[in-house]
């Protein structure tokens, strides 16, 4: 009887062991991310609220999305049309067209990795302050 006690314990610690890797999408809410790309700073934040999501990569831009566990899906970006330059602009359009696809997120130590479903990646860091409420990402300093 002693010996099935502890076997059962002992599974039990380690189904709980294995979920303390398990992701929660409420860790993403309210949180600022800045990707510095080789063409364009992006930024993507998440509502504290709600399941919205709004950045910046040439455009500003809002869309929505869902999360459960390690499982994301962004759907329905609106976004400013403004001009910039093509290098930007390219790399505009095809962040655009890669997170439709993201099928997997994963936070951990403030770096944000979106995995599309071609296993394609972004990598984010969070930063403390909301980059659109200054209109400043990092990289955007000029020094003088």
């Amino acid at each position: 009887m002693k010996f099935k006690l502890f076997a059962i314990g002992a599974c039990a610690l380690t189904l709980a062991a294995c979920d303390m890797g398990a992701q929660n999408p409420d860790m993403l809410k309210g949180k600022y991310f800045v990707a510095n790309q080789p063409d364009a700073t992006i930024v993507l934040t998440f509502a504290p609220d709600e399941m919205r999501v709004n950045g910046r990569v040439v455009n500003l831009y809002n869309g929505t999305y869902t999360a459960d566990g390690d499982n994301i899906k962004f759907d329905g970006f609106a976004s400013t049309m403004m001009m910039g330059e093509p290098n930007a602009m390219a790399a505009e359009t095809e962040y655009f067209q890669f997170m439709p696809t993201v099928e997997k997120y994963e936070l951990r130590d403030g770096i944000l990795t979106l995995t599309a479903g071609d296993g394609t990646e972004i990598v984010f860091t969070m930063v403390e302050n909301d980059p659109l409420a200054t209109n400043e990402t990092p990289g955007d300093a000029v020094a003088e």
